[in-house]
């Protein structure tokens, strides 16, 4: 395992959050190739103005995980999103972290950093075909239901999980 240096992330990381966000997303989401739909989603949303807006925003937070003075890694958390009627805690949006760093503790050190500040009840959802599904299990998280949602017309399947701190 390595060391991060994991902090809030701050204004002046909103071009490296924006590149960073769409390395991942298509790395993770473009299995076939880049198609059209894939290139226009990610650049029309990982933009820096996307992550200064965010920044703004009281309910969400980011912390970024730093390595030899480069970010290889964040995780996004909103403290008012709710899964269903339950009480589940904030929700991780987005934990994205560059592939270089799988499996050397990037990810659980952000997740254990947004804890430490938010609280131990969380929950998140994943594609179902996703890679970071074993991380999650490994963690002990709970598989606690499905979010579907559609992109270019297709139904996409999500797991839920959560954190299930009572």
């Amino acid at each position: 395992m390595y060391y991060f240096q994991i902090r809030p992330a701050r204004p002046c990381d909103a071009a490296s959050l924006a590149a960073l966000s769409i390395q991942v997303w298509l790395d993770t989401y473009a299995l076939e190739g880049v198609k059209q739909e894939y290139a226009d989603y990610a650049l029309t949303t990982f933009t820096q103005a996307y992550f200064l807006a965010l920044l703004q925003r009281d309910e969400i937070s980011i912390y970024v995980a730093e390595h030899d003075g480069a970010i290889q890694g964040y995780i996004q958390a909103n403290r008012s999103s709710q899964y269903g009627d339950q009480d589940l805690g904030f929700e991780i949006e987005k934990l994205y972290v560059l592939r270089r760093w799988h499996g050397k503790g990037a990810g659980s050190q952000l997740i254990t950093a947004a804890c430490a500040d938010l609280g131990e009840k969380y929950w998140l959802y994943t594609w179902v075909e996703n890679e970071s599904n074993q991380f999650y299990q490994k963690l002990g998280l709970a598989h606690c239901g499905q979010f579907d949602f559609s992109f270019n017309g297709k139904v996409i399947a999500n797991h839920v999980y959560t954190s299930r701190i009572d």
